[in-house]
């Protein structure tokens, strides 16, 4: 087994060593193992979070099932949040059983549009609301908090009021509360909008013309075609195909550096 060291610029620079060390080890790869087979990991059909990704050349890579480049990434993140949306939907069951009437639609599938589908986390019948949990540290949840959700999120909301409205509850806004994953609870974001059907409509428009693209350029058998699909700047360095320096798209992307 690989001796585990802390990273040096991390909050620990000393390595651990002996027992401590191999638990250590232990520890990190059995939950890099279980990050890497998790059911969303290995999710293959494009979903509303990823429909209105600003990032074209990323969703062609998506839509093609084209093979992860960038593979080092940390699931923790991810971990943290699907334990807290597994919290959250015993929460808000037992707050119907409470209640004794079900006010809340709880991690509900739905269908959206064709073989599109989703997992909403919250509908609120009482209020006519969707809500997505999203977890997040310090940094994004002060800018969720200035600049608003982005158009990424947003969009997703949106989509996600469709398929509630797909599932005959009357949508009237869609909402995203942003948890902070240290702190405190009051120390959460809520973000609120009218639902626009239109924002929805719009997104699934614009991935329909993207396939239509990848029909016609067909870059898996035509490596240059996939200059012809813009990558724009959107957290490059979380992205499955991001691959520095790449000159070869069909490699991975290098970011906005080279459209």
């Amino acid at each position: 087994m690989t001796a585990f060291t802390q990273p040096d610029a991390g909050w620990a620079a000393t390595p651990l060593t002996g027992l401590a060390g191999a638990i250590a080890t232990s520890v990190v790869q059995t939950v890099l193992h279980a990050g890497a087979h998790a059911p969303r990991s290995l999710q293959r059909v494009i979903g509303p979070s990823e429909i209105g990704m600003p990032c074209t050349r990323r969703m062609a890579y998506k839509l093609c099932d084209h093979p992860a480049a960038n593979t080092s990434s940390d699931p923790w993140a991810s971990i943290i949040g699907t334990a807290v949306h597994s919290w959250m939907e015993q929460t808000y069951a037992a707050e119907n059983a409470r209640l004794g009437r079900e006010r809340y639609v709880i991690e509900r599938r739905l269908h959206i549009r064709g073989n599109v589908y989703g997992h909403a986390d919250l509908y609120d019948r009482d209020l006519k609301v969707n809500n997505d949990w999203k977890v997040v540290g310090p940094d994004r949840l002060k800018d969720y908090r200035s600049k608003g959700p982005g158009p990424q999120y947003e969009i997703q909301a949106h989509l996600y009021g469709l398929g509630q409205e797909n599932a005959g509850e009357q949508v009237e806004h869609v909402a995203i509360t942003f948890l902070p994953r240290g702190g405190r609870i009051d120390g959460l974001h809520v973000w609120t909008a009218p639902y626009d059907r239109s924002i929805a409509l719009g997104a699934l428009e614009r991935m329909d013309n993207v396939l239509a693209a990848l029909t016609a350029l067909d870059p898996p058998n035509n490596p240059t075609a996939w200059a012809m699909f813009p990558a724009t700047e959107a957290y490059c360095t979380y992205c499955p195909f991001f691959l520095p320096g790449s000159t070869d798209l069909s490699a991975g992307c290098p970011g906005t550096t080279t459209k």
